[in-house]
């Protein structure tokens, strides 16, 4: 009975001295610091500036492929057969540069953000790593990868992490 005892206290102290083994662990809103430094606000624009003209050259393809099909329409109870032909032709190949430049502006957007974004999220991560280091965090996480239900203020070190970046890395 005794030995019963003597482990349930054991037991008892290590689940009790547990949190405290656990260590001090931040989290990081990477998403929210690269969109709120100075950084990444100007290198956001630019991307918005680069989109928006490739959006106006996709939204062209759109408007012809548009306009092709209102002929079909107009055309299709007076014009003979090779000229409905001859329009359903044309607007099936604008139709396919429209999904391709749709495609490719996509590709282009995800390849120009990672471009644009990639220098401004390293130097984040490690800004958080040398907060940890100097503010005694044994470990940070970011919220992006892990699904939480409650996350005290306390620990979250993204306002401290953004004032670090700008002050770091001033833009002109």
């Amino acid at each position: 009975m005794q030995s019963i005892a003597r482990r349930l206290v054991i037991v008892i102290a290590i689940l009790a001295a547990a949190p405290a083994f656990a260590g001090k662990i931040g989290f990081l809103d990477t998403e929210r610091a690269i969109k709120s430094v100075k950084e990444g606000q100007r290198q956001m624009r630019i991307l918005d500036d680069w989109s928006n003209r490739k959006a106006d050259e996709v939204e062209a393809l759109r408007d012809r492929t548009n306009e092709i099909a209102e002929q079909i329409n107009a055309q299709r109870t007076i014009a003979s057969e090779d000229v409905i032909h001859e329009l359903e032709e044309k607007f099936l190949q604008a139709k396919r540069e429209f999904e391709d430049a749709r495609r490719a502006l996509q590709r282009d957007y995800e390849a120009k953000q990672e471009e644009l974004l990639s220098q401004v999220a390293t130097r984040i991560r490690n800004l958080a790593g040398e907060y940890a280091e100097t503010n005694g965090f044994d470990a940070i996480m970011m919220f992006e990868s892990i699904p939480l239900v409650y996350v005290d203020d306390s620990v979250i070190i993204t306002d401290a992490v953004i004032r670090l970046y700008d002050e770091r890395f001033p833009v002109n």
